[in-house]
């Protein structure tokens, strides 16, 4: 699949998830005692550049998870700053950094795949 293809089609979700509600986490109200809003799909400039704020800040692209220390929003966070040759294909880059690279589509469903891994729910 060529990088234009993968744009195109990042683009299509954007539109798709533009039809969804827009909110940000004031919005939404606080998560909950011992517990923080994560995006599924990260808050990161280079994600709100490629697929835009619609596509980031909406109901579908967030969830509650435990937070804290020691908590799964921790773990994950750890996680995604961490160095995983056997998954990025490389020494340099953090699953984060490898992960920017990667399609709308792409980064959804592998965020909801580290979520599920680390105990948490969708």
């Amino acid at each position: 699949m060529t990088d234009e293809t993968r744009r195109e089609i990042a683009r299509r979700l954007a539109r798709e998830l533009a039809s969804r509600t827009v909110i940000s986490k004031r919005t939404m109200g606080v998560a909950g005692s011992g517990l923080a809003w994560h995006h599924i799909v990260g808050q990161t400039t280079s994600n709100l550049q490629r697929f835009g704020a619609q596509a980031i800040h909406n109901t579908g692209n967030l969830v509650r998870l435990e937070h804290g220390t020691g908590s799964i929003h921790q773990e994950i966070t750890n996680f995604y700053n961490s160095l995983q040759p056997e998954l990025t294909g490389t020494i340099t880059l953090t699953v984060r950094g490898w992960l920017s690279t990667q399609s709308f589509a792409e980064q959804q469903d592998f965020g909801i795949k580290v979520i599920i891994a680390f105990g948490g729910t969708v």
